[in-house]
């Protein structure tokens, strides 16, 4: 049938209104699937289990910045501080009983504690005698050494510059020329007589003389034989230095190579290798997360008090702390300004989190309340607060 020019009007109609008609399905699907996802396409969310009514017992300890104990006996800190607001929302009522580290663990295993707060670092081994709430802190382990001069002194000629290295290394070089005196006097005083052609023929200062350079070349492993012992008693002498000097020539390396490398990362902004602990005397507290990180990676640590941290720096105990890195930045901040340094130790991250009972009904209101809190701008104020960057 020949089409008319009605007819192409009417196709051209059609057309046209089904162009249309894909045109707003297409935009629709767009329109679908380009729509944001909004928590109300959640769904409704579960009951919040009962809150207990009675008293909590909330086991709390002295750890700067997180929990400070003040003389009057209240207590501050940022750890502190979130817990009284997550408390203040929900309706708690509570008291604070301070015990140790342990005690905050032992005391929720064995049920005389509910909430258990401060920098708790969320591990498996603890979360197998209690619970955690979501973490609201994250960090680091950080080493604590003391800050040397040759920070300052990077400015000044290359003389200059390492003095303080070079003081480090004269000062175990005097010591073991001591000892290797003592050494060279003993053997002297033994084989003056019986020995007295090769210790200076009744010569004292040329039998001191040659007894030192025995001393020496003994100590170094390379006994030339030019000058040898005759008697019973220079011989045993002979052979407890050529044993000690091998004890003596270790240490002394060993301590060269832990001043080098308390050096060069004393220019360091952090720690990169596990490596450079290993050449350091290391100090940590006992079952911290900085003693379990040293005894994974087997590196040895002296065992030191938490109050005693910076007094085994300061009497040279160790040379280094290996402790959270907000702890070491507050103690360093408040009490010791320019004497140490903290240098980050990238290789263990931390997440902080309120611990309490297994299976307790807090940690569902908490949880919620939690996260809401570390999501505004006023927990970053109060971080900002204790620990200013």
């Amino acid at each position: 049938m020949p089409y008319t020019k009605g007819s192409s009007k009417n196709k051209a109609r059609f057309a046209s209104s089904a162009a249309a008609t894909l045109l707003a399905y297409f935009l629709a699907l767009c329109l679908c699937f380009s729509e944001p996802f909004s928590e109300e396409a959640l769904p409704p969310p579960f009951p919040t289990p009962p809150l207990p009514t009675e008293t909590l017992a909330v086991g709390v300890n002295s750890d700067p910045p997180f929990n400070i104990r003040h003389p009057d006996g209240s207590w501050t800190g940022i750890s502190v501080e979130l817990w009284q607001e997550l408390a203040k929302d929900l309706g708690l009522k509570y008291e604070f009983r301070e015990t140790s580290l342990t005690g905050r663990f032992r005391g929720l295993a064995e049920g005389w504690l509910d909430v258990s707060i401060g920098p708790l670092t969320i591990t498996a081994p603890r979360e197998e005698v209690c619970d955690f709430t979501h973490a609201y802190y994250w960090t680091t382990l950080a080493v604590a050494l003391e800050a040397t001069d040759s920070l300052a002194a990077s400015n000044l000629p290359f003389g200059f510059a390492y003095f303080s290295f070079l003081w480090a290394v004269f000062k175990v070089a005097i010591g073991l020329l001591v000892v290797m005196a003592a050494v060279a006097v003993l053997i002297w005083y033994i084989e003056r007589r019986a020995n007295a052609v090769q210790f200076g023929n009744g010569n004292t200062i040329r039998g001191l003389g040659t007894a030192m350079w025995w001393s020496a070349v003994t100590m170094a492993s390379v006994g030339y034989g030019d000058v040898i012992p005759r008697t019973l008693a220079g011989r045993i002498i002979a052979v407890v230095w050529m044993f000690a000097s091998l004890v003596l020539i270790s240490t002394f390396i060993a301590t060269m190579a832990s001043t080098l490398t308390a050096e060069r990362l004393g220019k360091q902004s952090g720690i990169e290798r596990v490596e450079d602990l290993r050449q350091l005397r290391i100090g940590a507290v006992s079952n911290s997360s900085g003693a379990r990180f040293l005894e994974t990676n087997r590196i040895a640590f002296k065992p030191v008090p938490f109050d005693g941290m910076f007094d085994a720096l300061k009497t040279g105990e160790v040379q280094a702390i290996v402790y959270d890195e907000p702890i070491l930045r507050y103690a360093i901040q408040t009490h010791f300004p320019g004497k140490y340094r903290v240098l980050a130790l990238p290789l263990e991250g931390e997440l902080y989190g309120f611990a309490l009972r297994e299976g307790s009904t807090l940690r569902e209101p908490l949880n919620r309340v939690l996260l809401q809190k570390i999501h505004k701008p006023a927990w970053r104020a109060l971080i900002d607060t204790y620990l200013p960057q």
